[in-house]
């Protein structure tokens, strides 16, 4: 089986005149948790792919951004401002023409006061009423994604730097979540449902959300220069996300069997599951002038707030060509 290999440089398609065989090509795709790889077998919508794909897992973004550098995977799973911190702890400024990795791939479910993907929580034991009485308390993030924007994004809207706080630096996301529930900090940046059970019970309450905080809050996929230099490599691409496209449709559609996954991977009871399928629900979301000055936004916000170290240009980061086969939408619609 072939597939025709198109390629997108600086918003112009250029079209290879002959198609690759992908028979021999392997995709490595990482994603954070099982969940996701198991519903997209349990969809179907990849089967039948003329190449390999081969799921790891890969808790946090850290883990992803190492495994991408040296190679070992071709799409990494993270929040969308793991690479606006990425740069702005570069040695050399990233440019158009020398950024080490891409962000090829973003969704997120629709905006919802009842489902936000990204918070700021914390302990009701902390006495924290407001935003700024998180001076000197202990405050949990991993490094990395969406996390720790929240978590930065929270200290310059607190007025406060990391010597007026006590940080806690966990390695992943789900460690984070478990030492705030298990009290050990205080105040926890990232994703709500690890720590829904504390904030049903009352013994935690959410300070800001990423409404607040005005990260997007998109899941990504970023790959490497050297993939988007290797033709079959990018054919695969372009295939494996035309494919994941009818992923959301499906979805919707099936969300007994989506909670059934859930469940099953994560070993989460039945109120957590039905928060995870609204949350996970969602669109690949289009990269264009609209999201990118979301991005930019955001990255600005953690620059001026002395909460980076240097002003980044997000548009570098950004490779839009995946665009129309994933059928990707802006603006992100909202329910509520």
């Amino acid at each position: 089986m072939f597939a025709a290999v198109t390629l997108v440089a600086s918003g112009t398609v250029a079209a290879q005149t002959k198609p690759v065989d992908l028979k021999g090509t392997k995709l490595v795709i990482a994603y954070q948790d099982p969940a996701f790889p198991a519903l997209i077998r349990k969809s179907g919508v990849v089967d039948g792919a003329p190449y390999q794909i081969e799921w790891v897992l890969l808790t946090g973004p850290a883990a992803n951004l190492s495994a991408l550098y040296a190679g070992r995977i071709d799409l990494g799973h993270m929040g969308d401002t793991s690479l606006t911190i990425e740069q702005a702890n570069a040695r050399t400024d990233w440019t158009k023409e020398t950024p080490p990795l891409h962000i090829v791939a973003g969704w997120r479910n629709a905006y919802s006061k009842d489902y936000p993907p990204e918070v700021t929580a914390v302990r009701a034991s902390a006495g924290i009423g407001n935003v700024q009485a998180i001076k000197g308390h202990t405050f949990g993030y991993n490094y990395g994604g969406y996390n720790h924007a929240e978590y930065l994004a929270t200290l310059v809207k607190a007025g406060v730097t990391e010597k007026d706080i006590r940080p806690v630096k966990f390695a992943d996301g789900a460690t984070s979540a478990a030492g705030f529930n298990a009290g050990e900090v205080d105040v926890y940046a990232g994703a709500l449902g690890p720590v829904l059970p504390t904030i049903k019970s009352g013994a935690g309450h959410i300070l800001l959300t990423d409404r607040d905080t005005q990260i997007p809050a998109l899941n990504v996929w970023t790959t490497t220069s050297a993939d988007l230099q290797d033709p079959a490599k990018v054919a695969a691409l372009q295939d494996f996300f035309s494919r994941l496209s009818g992923y959301w449709a499906w979805h919707d559609a099936h969300r007994d069997d989506v909670i059934a996954v859930l469940k099953d991977t994560l070993k989460i009871p039945d109120e957590r599951a039905a928060f995870e399928y609204q949350v996970r629900s969602g669109n690949f979301v289009k990269f264009d002038s609209g999201l990118l000055g979301e991005e930019q936004h955001i990255a600005d916000i953690l620059y001026e707030g002395h909460a980076i170290k240097k002003k980044v240009k997000v548009d570098v980061e950004y490779d839009p060509r995946f665009n129309a086969v994933q059928k990707a939408i802006w603006p992100i619609p909202s329910k509520n």
